[in-house]
């Protein structure tokens, strides 16, 4: 079983989120912000990160960058209610695997997160959607 952290500040939408991949069959743990995220990576490894760029306390692409320092083969999935280019392009040059831009369906949630993990015939591949 996959496990997967969701570190997102919007407590509902991150309930959504783990409700979501729970019934995907995946282990979903989760953190509001930036410290308590990579406290709870320290204490599990997760195979995915789903990461808000817009935390409390630290960004999300500060965040991005310790994960990539001490866990290099974590994936890391950005998910943020900001649609520029170019913050799009700094997560991904920063060694997110992706972008999606809140609001989403969790259809298309399900769909991102089984594509980045190998499930469902697709690859992982970086995949950027800008609005």
């Amino acid at each position: 079983m996959a496990r997967i952290l969701i570190v997102d500040d919007d407590e509902a939408l991150a309930a959504l989120m783990d409700r979501a991949l729970r019934a995907e069959g995946y282990e979903v743990r989760r953190a509001g912000d930036g410290p308590a995220g990579l406290k709870l990576l320290e204490e599990q490894p997760a195979d995915l990160v789903l990461l808000d760029v817009r935390l409390p306390g630290m960004s999300g692409l500060e965040v991005l960058r310790q994960i990539r320092e001490k866990h290099p083969r974590t994936l890391v999935l950005v998910i943020t209610g900001y649609s520029s280019l170019p913050v799009a392009l700094e997560a991904v040059e920063g060694g997110a695997v992706g972008y999606l831009t809140k609001p989403f369906k969790m259809a298309d949630l399900r769909d991102r997160v089984n594509k980045t993990l190998g499930r469902s015939g697709g690859g992982g591949g970086i995949v950027v959607k800008v609005r």
